[in-house]
């Protein structure tokens, strides 16, 4: 009975049925009348931000609790108005033979939202008493300022005759001659909409603002952002527009007018759903969490008993538990007979007698834990100005001193990647911090690690009662990125060259996590910067949708090694979902310089040519061109297999 429910299986918003349910408050959205920009990836909760803010979702909550809407006009702040970009309708409002879509867009956004707001005047009258001959003078006022002819005599007749004005324009768009005896005006979205909700307060007899959303606004067309931007521009009480939109969603920041732009902080405020809110993130995750459980077991499919901290089922990373892993896993660890013999030459180099060369081997090789042993050998594989010499680095294990702390602090994680390559045992991803930083600040990713976490282990007869084991969580990881990897092949326009860039981009990235002889000085690579100032408009253009669909996301650069002039702006990050695929680091540590031209070759889309520029990264960086020797890793891109085939 328990082990049938998964409560996270429904990570969407259009999957939720009460989406207040599994709501928990982002913060940044009040009463203010400033604007609000909200960007955010694709499933890093904007939809849900936005609609459960919005007059609907509140007043279902209202009702629920034996509340009707006043209690939504004097206990919140605003009323919000939720419009969602139909993409497929306002993409085809162009490439025709008329010449004003700019008109005909307005009057279509503007018909949308007073639908909205004539649905909440109609919810309203069930609930307080609203003056009939205002209300009628209101239905004859705005019904006849749309449609000339108009001669309904009813709110709900003219909410009925908007769907006639919507099939109007629809016909419009597909190059008909409307039959209809509507005379149907093209009016201005910023005057009508204003006008209509200063009408709203003499109806409801309140001050109320009002804030109207409109979602996935990067879908619209240039010309059509250019008019959503005057809105926010010039938004004044009793209304204030505010859009939702991905990552570089915002084609133009140009409004209507040439001589206008709609800059933060002037014209609106940003509010980012994703790596700026990396402090509260995990609580929120924890919330969101705690809240499906707890409706879980409200509903009888989880046991009461059940914990409803999501930490108590994923646990943490424990380095120790996969260090027991790998070497159960291996009858032998490559790298001691590696150390050994160097140990040995270096011995001899140094001129030390035998005896102390056998001390050195016993304790720095056959009697060290496992970790220390494998830094040893990469301090002394490698010869650099910082390498110690062996002597020294006897001396700073024996005497555990500061500076050997340093070496092995900075450099543990790292260390496991090369000892799983040399193992032949894949990377594990599991416990909460992991899972968190997996799911990149993206809520849905986060749930969807968890649904299918949640799903192996039921599979295998788990019930609630204990931490799901990290084998369970790590072939959930798995999972989850191979298919996330996949799926950017779909990602319009440019899915082609989005994949073959990932592929090759993360395969730099293991190959640098797994060099044998690499010192680890500066360990698990996973972001890049390049002299962005040097890329090519179609670079530019491709790093854009790459950013839009969050396979890279930015961030302000960490550690400038040049000088405050360089002209590097950004670091750009591989998001952590694909991190399981390649076998790679989900931590911050590192990030490589790409020469612009080796950036150009990986977003080619050709596979041959992204090939060369991977080979040609490692030329210029004195690295030997390599083919990959993980053979779960391989870079063909044709077919689909396990591992990083696809």
């Amino acid at each position: 009975m328990f082990n049938q429910y998964n409560p996270f299986k429904d990570n969407r918003t259009e999957q939720m049925r009460d989406l207040w349910k599994y709501y928990v408050p982002f913060p940044g959205l009040d009463g203010s009348a400033k604007p609000v920009v909200v960007e955010g990836g694709r499933g890093s909760g904007k939809t849900m931000f936005f609609q459960c803010n919005s007059w609907r979702q509140i007043l279902s909550q209202l009702r629920k609790n034996g509340k009707a809407i006043p209690a939504l006009f004097s206990e919140y702040d605003f009323v919000g108005i939720y419009y969602r970009v139909d993409t497929t309708f306002v993409s085809s409002m162009c490439n025709r033979e008329a010449d004003n879509w700019d008109a005909i867009f307005e009057t279509y956004l503007s018909i949308c939202i007073i639908q909205e707001i004539l649905d909440l005047i109609d919810a309203a009258s069930k609930d307080m008493v609203i003056d009939e001959s205002t209300l009628s003078q209101f239905v004859s006022n705005f019904s006849k300022r749309m449609n000339g002819n108009s001669k309904v005599d009813s709110l709900r007749a003219f909410r009925r005759e908007t769907d006639l004005y919507l099939d109007i324009i629809e016909d419009k768009i597909n190059g008909l001659n409307s039959s209809s005896e509507i005379n149907l005006r093209w009016v201005n979205a910023h005057r009508i909409i204003r006008d209509m909700c200063v009408a709203c307060n003499e109806l409801f007899q309140k001050e109320l603002l009002f804030k109207i959303f409109i979602d996935e606004y990067e879908t619209l067309q240039e010309y059509q952002q250019k008019i959503i931007n005057t809105l926010i521009k010039h938004s004044t009480l009793p209304v204030i527009f505010n859009i939702g939109l991905r990552p570089q969603g915002m084609k133009t920041s140009e409004t209507i007018s040439q001589t206008e732009t709609i800059e933060a902080p002037h014209d609106y405020e940003p509010l980012t759903l994703g790596l700026e809110d990396v402090q509260t993130y995990p609580e929120i995750l924890k919330e969101i969490c705690k809240k499906r459980i707890a409706l879980g077991k409200e509903i009888g499919k989880i046991p009461s008993s059940a914990s409803e901290e999501i930490e108590y089922y994923l646990g943490s990373y424990s380095l120790d538990y996969e260090l027991e892993k790998i070497k159960q896993s291996s009858i032998s660890l490559p790298h001691l007979k590696k150390l050994k013999a160097l140990i040995q030459e270096l011995g001899e180099q140094e001129g030390l007698a035998s005896s102390e060369i056998e001390k050195y081997v016993s304790t720095l090789c056959d009697r060290a834990p496992v970790l220390n042993s494998r830094l040893h050998y990469a301090l002394l594989c490698k010869q650099t100005p910082y390498t110690p010499t062996l002597r020294d680095l006897y001396a700073c294990y024996t005497q555990n001193n500061s500076r050997y702390n340093d070496w092995l602090h900075n450099r543990k994680f790292g260390i496991i990647f090369l000892l799983c390559k040399e193992t032949k045992r894949e990377k594990m991803y599991y416990g909460f911090e992991v899972y968190t930083a997996l799911s990149s600040n993206i809520v849905r990713y986060f749930l969807e690690l968890c649904e299918q976490a949640f799903k192996i282990a039921f599979l295998s007869g788990y019930s609630w009662d204990s931490t799901i084991s990290p084998e369970i969580q790590t072939e959930a990881a798995r999972y989850v990125s191979e298919y996330k990897v996949i799926d950017i092949a779909g990602y319009e326009p440019y899915g082609r060259e989005l994949r073959i860039f990932t592929q090759y981009l993360g395969q730099i990235f293991y190959r640098l996590h797994t060099s044998e002889d690499i010192t680890l000085g500066e360990p698990e690579p996973n972001h890049f910067n390049t002299k962005d100032l040097s890329l090519s408009p179609e670079t530019k253009k491709l790093l854009s949708s790459a950013i839009m669909w969050n396979v890279l996301q930015e961030g302000e650069p960490t550690k400038r090694k040049q000088s405050k002039l360089s002209p590097e702006t950004v670091d750009f990050y591989i998001n952590k979902i694909y991190v399981p695929y390649f076998g790679i680091s989900y931590r911050n540590q590192r990030k490589i310089q790409l020469d612009v031209h080796v950036l150009d070759q990986l977003l080619s889309g050709n596979e041959q040519e992204a090939a060369a520029g991977f080979k040609k990264f490692f030329k210029l960086h004195d690295e030997q061109p390599i083919e990959s020797d993980n053979p779960t890793h391989q870079l063909s891109l044709f077919g689909l297999g396990q591992g990083g085939n696809i």
